[in-house]
């Protein structure tokens, strides 16, 4: 239950322990609603009528034409004379048999 003035929870107890007010006695239908809530309990809640509103029409419209995939692209062979090492990607010259920066060997 809430207190009626301040909305603090009073737990169920006369006086509210957070402003002191005398509380009202509650239904146990309002016992976790603030003052103003509507209750799902609440008979004007449960007796009204449902709204009959239509649906929105579902546009059935083709779907877009599927997008072709772009063919992967292979790159482009280094120039002559030039070498990349296999584990560090750093350049090396086409004569080295190592890779000057890790020390890999070059294929």
């Amino acid at each position: 239950m809430f207190c009626d003035t301040c909305h603090w929870y009073t737990a169920g107890e006369k006086i509210c322990p957070h402003c002191g007010a005398q509380q009202s006695p509650k239904k146990v239908k309002d016992m976790f609603n603030l003052p103003g809530d509507v209750s799902i309990l609440d008979s004007r809640f449960m007796d009204a009528p449902l709204v009959d509103t239509p649906m929105p029409a579902i546009e059935t419209s083709a779907p877009p034409p599927a997008a072709r995939p772009i063919p992967p692209q292979r790159p482009a062979p280094p120039p002559q004379g030039m070498k990349f090492c296999g584990r560090c990607g750093a350049k090396a010259n086409a004569a080295s048999r190592f890779c000057a920066a890790c020390g890999a060997p070059l294929i």
